[in-house]
């Protein structure tokens, strides 16, 4: 039964590494979407587009909640 519990444990571990990876990756994309959304609204104010700066600041906080809610990920999942 030793050789079970053994691949499970591998198995789990590898979910866990997945997983991490995973995780990180949300959090760069959500982290350089938001830059995206600063520039956007950057452009836009130097226009005076009312509408790119509304855009702008939607991915900011669509970034941003997607962003923290990679913190609020247990770590034993």
């Amino acid at each position: 039964m030793e050789p079970k519990q053994a691949q499970s444990t591998d198995q789990a571990e590898r979910r866990k590494l997945i997983r991490s990876k995973i995780h990180v990756g949300l959090a760069a994309f959500g982290t350089l979407s938001a830059v995206a959304g600063i520039g956007v609204v950057i452009n836009g104010g130097l226009y005076f587009d009312r509408t790119k700066v509304m855009i702008g600041v939607g991915i900011i906080v669509v970034s941003t909640i997607l962003y923290i809610s990679m913190l609020f990920v247990s770590a034993d999942e």
